[in-house]
């Protein structure tokens, strides 16, 4: 879960961000409504930079839920956070598959006596 699920967070910060402008003229809410999606999209790029570790999954989850609520605020944004909650889900799915597999080709090739490069074991003309 190295890439996919820092990936997700970030193009959902960007999502967020853009919406700052429509809260403030289409939603009628005002510039505190600007304010909290602005600091819900900086909440999820730093939480992009967390996610790679098991507490900025937890965060990332969390933030999900969050985005989902800020559709209150903007209504739009409930439908993206539902989107966004799908995405997250298979990222973390596919991103768990990818690093079993990744560990399984490292216990492979250690266990065949192959470096990281596959050309034999170290000391060897491979």
């Amino acid at each position: 879960m190295k890439v996919l699920p820092p990936a997700v967070l970030a193009l959902e910060a960007v999502v967020v961000a853009l919406s700052v402008p429509v809260a403030l003229t289409a939603g009628g809410r005002g510039a505190a409504a600007g304010w909290a999606l602005g600091a819900l999209a900086l909440l999820l790029l730093l939480a992009a930079g967390a996610a790679r570790r098991p507490a900025g999954v937890a965060i990332g989850s969390v933030l999900q839920l969050v985005v989902i609520l800020a559709g209150l605020v903007l209504p739009a944004l409930a439908v993206v956070g539902l989107l966004f909650l799908g995405v997250w889900v298979t990222a973390l799915v596919f991103g768990a598959k990818a690093d079993r597999a990744a560990a399984a080709n490292r216990a492979r090739a250690a266990a065949d006596g192959a470096g990281p490069s596959g050309a034999g074991a170290p000391g060897t003309d491979g």
